[in-house]
């Protein structure tokens, strides 16, 4: 494609972006902090109480609000510029076929019609038919829930009414590639691709109040009430027994400033962001303050994802060696921090520690996935399987990547569904090995005797 022909498509396309909100400015975040009918009330009592003359009242009604505001306000501006921060952390680049020569270009320049290359960890950056693939499989949790990645094809679909989850020839932007390679023509970009179909119908959404809003609103109204109620029946009283209006109406006033609990406003404010910042040291941004009480009023959760409920990482935690020995693997998730401790009391044999290392060899030797920790941090990507038999590598010591180079490969078979298992043949100290993992049925059918 040429540049005259890309340039007219990106007029014609737009750029392969997703429309982004504007960050509330300070000051909107600082006057969103006076919405609540509580605060109206407080407002409503400190200027009463300038107008009768109570200025010491009034002045502390201000300073609370105005520190409530400033609090809350606070940290809703800290979640609003760690929310951005993230944006520009999700810089996602495209290696892209044009003029016969392969580039890497920002995502944001793709156009329909690009060829775009995909390769194990890549972001899918736009909506592509797939042309070509080879052992390719794909997260497609954000668009379909499914936790599991899907194996992808290059055959054309005959039904035109299948859903997302059975396009298995296209790969959706916003998706991440597991494992496998594969090349295919960009179909739709920036607002006309499928992730920005979900996009539109979540900020179609009509908002509802958090229930702590909801509870406050409903103790606005009741505490209005029974203030409106005890000044009118005082008033009443008073009247009755001959004092003066005057004298009554500002009684009844300061009644009513007094029986405000001032102080509610920035004890809340005090708390909801002593449960933010416990929040951001797990990781999680909360923008709006009271949505850390909604979360905590969560009841019942409905989903037929597990990965929706877990950390959706999968761990190696049980070990049995033909010598019937049996051991447990400590730690959890994408990591080499953990142990493989023997479940009985007796001594290990040397054989069965052998066998042990001989079987984690194989895991780490027969996988397509990396993991690996840099500056304290685990970092990996491709299938999750892959990832936990390398994590299983490295709390056997077996030093992954080190293993990696140690031998030389001579070919792999990948792993298909249709085939439910993968091989890789190599080269150890002149020997010719082979390392497989799949289906039990399909691993005992290729074996005619085992080491004990």
């Amino acid at each position: 494609m040429s540049a005259i022909e890309i340039e007219n498509r990106q007029r014609t396309f737009g750029p392969n972006l997703l429309p982004v909100k504007l960050p509330p400015s300070v000051f909107t975040i600082f006057l969103h902090q006076f919405l609540s009918p509580l605060i109206y009330i407080l407002l409503v009592a400190a200027v009463i109480s300038l107008i009768i003359g109570e200025n010491t009242d009034a002045a502390f009604i201000f300073a609370i609000l105005i520190l409530n505001a400033t609090l809350g306000g606070f940290q809703e501006w800290k979640a609003e510029q760690s929310a951005a921060a993230l944006q520009t952390l999700l810089k996602v680049y495209a290696r892209v076929r044009r003029n016969g020569n392969e580039q890497e270009i920002p995502s944001e320049e793709l156009v329909p019609g690009d060829i775009c290359l995909l390769e194990s960890g890549n972001r899918v950056p736009a909506d592509i038919r797939l042309l070509d693939i080879k052992n390719l499989a794909i997260d497609e949790s954000l668009l379909t829930g499914e936790s599991l990645a899907v194996a992808k094809s290059s055959y054309t679909l005959t039904d035109p009414q299948a859903p997302i989850s059975d396009h298995t020839n296209m790969a959706y932007g916003g998706s991440t590639v597991m494992v496998g390679r594969g090349v295919g023509v960009v179909v739709a970009t920036g607002l006309h691709t499928e992730v920005a179909t979900i996009a539109k119908t979540v900020a179609e959404t009509v908002e509802t109040k958090p229930p702590l809003v909801v509870r406050m609103d409903q103790f606005a109204r009741y505490i209005s009430v029974a203030v409106v109620g005890a000044c009118g029946l005082l008033a009443v009283v008073a009247v009755s027994r001959g004092t003066p209006v005057t004298e009554v109406f500002f009684m009844a006033v300061a009644l009513a400033v007094s029986a405000i609990p001032e102080g509610l406003p920035v004890a809340m404010t005090v708390a909801l962001s002593v449960g933010t910042h416990r929040m951001a040291k797990r990781h999680v941004i909360v923008r709006k303050l009271t949505a850390v009480e909604g979360l905590g009023s969560c009841t019942y959760i409905a989903s037929d994802k597990t990965g929706t409920l877990t950390v959706n990482q999968q761990t190696v935690k049980k070990i049995v060696l033909p010598s019937g020995d049996y051991f447990s693997v400590t730690g959890e998730g994408y990591t080499g921090e953990g142990e493989v401790l023997p479940e009985s009391d007796g001594v290990v044999s040397s054989g069965a520690l052998t066998q042990l290392r001989k079987l984690g060899s194989a895991g780490v030797l027969c996988n397509e996935a990396e993991l690996k920790c840099e500056k304290g941090t685990w970092e990996h990507y491709g299938d999750t399987v892959d990832i936990a038999l390398l994590a299983l590598g490295y709390k056997l010591a077996l030093d992954p990547p080190r293993l990696r180079k140690s031998v030389k490969v001579l070919g792999s078979i990948p792993y298909e569904s249709e085939r439910k298992y993968a091989a890789l043949f190599y080269e150890e100290q002149w020997d010719h090995k082979v390392a497989v993992k799949g289906a039990v049925e399909e691993i005992l059918s290729r074996c005619d005797a085992m080491v004990i």
